[in-house]
């Protein structure tokens, strides 16, 4: 009876080897790994928005529609599919980071991030300093100094040298809101308006438009029908808390506005931080008056002729100021930090002061924290993140003009800057007379 059976310490290893011969076979023949979906790889490894990105890896869908990609989180629609190749167009600002798939139930990664690359385009403005209506590039503007955006994500440009408040539409037409183009100062309706010098504005969420007028010492509003009223200042330059007309600022720069429709003003030559609640009331948020750079609690702290404002949904308040060279922070309770730059200027990429700026003046802050800063003095466009790591978004420092891929692009002096809901980012380029996109 021994003879018909064969020992178990045979029959094993020969049920294991004709394991791993059919295991071997499958492979070959599917060329497939045991862990299922993979990303394998991914080209280029930067590129653009509409870009198509072409993803290498294993057990996709066979169909587009089987297949949901996301490059850093966002969206990107698949437009051919096999089950080892996606081929995906690249979405509105990626962003840095990760491509993932996910096919049914199951879900990876690439180990490497992908790098979205900026571009910048102009959006009106033909580049000759004057003054003309028209679409796009058939427009004029003269040194336009600020912009924001409505919210049906209108543009309105304070058009420096023309003494004018401009509208661009989606459709890219430029039109006037306000002021007859002659320097002075003078309240009514739309186009019977004067102003001196604006340099800055915002738009609460009615629709009005509130203008720091440096030249005029004053804040204006401008109503959607275009009636100008003048909303905080008196025009004698100097300072005083109050309310209204009875409150003096001299020389706004910077204007921001906060979700409960408090107004920010950089008041450039009085080197303070001033706050504006709806009904008027103009008190002092932080600075003591003296030009210099100090950080501390209010109105301890200096600063040295602030330009640029912004506010986050925190209620952080981010100023760029000017004359130290760096971004500074305010916080709800009133204590002032530098969170980029240092009072030498220069040019560099890196964290917190051993970061450099040459006479920031436009500022903004998106959903996340991250901070826009038009970089005057090097042409530049930076990125701030919430740790204080400061980037080069757009710009390559010449000073001429220039669009394209956003680290060749040229700006010549960018003034004000802007976000839109989507994240696109709008800049007042001064010297270039135009109105610019980045996206």
């Amino acid at each position: 009876m021994q003879q018909n059976h064969r020992p178990y310490y045979i029959l094993v290893p020969v049920m294991l080897g004709l394991a791993g011969m059919l295991y071997m076979t499958s492979c070959k023949k599917n060329d497939i790994p045991a862990t299922g979906l993979q990303v394998l790889s991914f080209s280029p490894a930067s590129a653009g928005v509409g870009a198509t990105l072409v993803i290498n890896g294993a057990n996709f869908g066979s169909s587009p529609a089987d297949n949901i990609v996301k490059i850093n989180g966002k969206p990107a629609t698949v437009v051919a599919a096999t089950s080892s190749r996606l081929s995906v167009q690249v979405p509105l600002l990626a962003g840095d980071g990760k491509v993932s798939v996910e096919t049914g139930t199951a879900t990876a990664s690439s180990t490497s991030d992908f790098t979205y690359m900026y571009t910048v385009s102009t959006v009106a403005g033909d580049g000759i300093p004057s003054f003309m209506e028209g679409t796009g590039v058939a427009a004029r503007f003269d040194h336009p100094l600020g912009v924001a955006v409505g919210t049906d994500e209108t543009l309105f440009v304070a058009d420096g040298e023309n003494q004018r408040i401009r509208k661009i539409t989606a459709a890219e037409v430029v039109s006037t809101i306000a002021g007859d183009g002659n320097q002075g100062f003078a309240n009514g309706a739309g186009l019977s308006a004067r102003f001196d010098f604006p340099f800055s504005l915002v738009v609460d969420g009615a629709g009005n438009i509130f203008v720091a007028e440096a030249d005029n010492n004053q804040i204006r509003k401008i109503t959607p029908n275009g009636i100008v009223s003048t909303f905080a200042g008196d025009t004698v330059g100097g300072y005083w808390d109050a309310t209204g007309t009875d409150a003096r600022f001299f020389g706004p720069a910077g204007i921001a506005i906060d979700g409960d429709g408090n107004l920010y003003v950089s008041d450039d030559l009085n080197h303070r931080i001033r706050k504006i609640t709806p009904a008027g009331v103009v008190s002092t948020l932080a600075g003591s008056g003296i030009g210099g750079y100090k950080d501390g609690y209010r109105t301890e702290a200096q600063f040295n002729s602030p330009s640029g404002i912004a506010v986050d949904r925190s209620g952080n308040v981010y100023v760029a100021d000017r004359d130290n060279n760096m971004i500074r922070k305010i916080t709800p309770d009133g204590v002032v930090s530098t969170l980029a730059g240092n009072k030498a200027g220069g040019f560099k990429d890196a964290t917190g002061t051993a970061a450099e700026f040459i006479y920031p003046l436009g500022i903004a802050v998106d959903m996340t924290g991250n901070v826009y800063v038009a970089d005057w003095g090097n042409h530049r466009i930076r990125k701030v993140s919430p740790a204080g790591a400061v980037t080069t978004l757009a710009g390559d420092g010449q000073l001429t003009f220039g669009d394209g891929q956003a680290s060749k692009a040229h700006f010549k002096y960018p003034s004000g800057i802007a976000l839109d809901p989507a994240g696109i980012i709008y800049v007042a380029d001064q010297d270039n007379n135009r109105i610019r996109r980045i996206e």
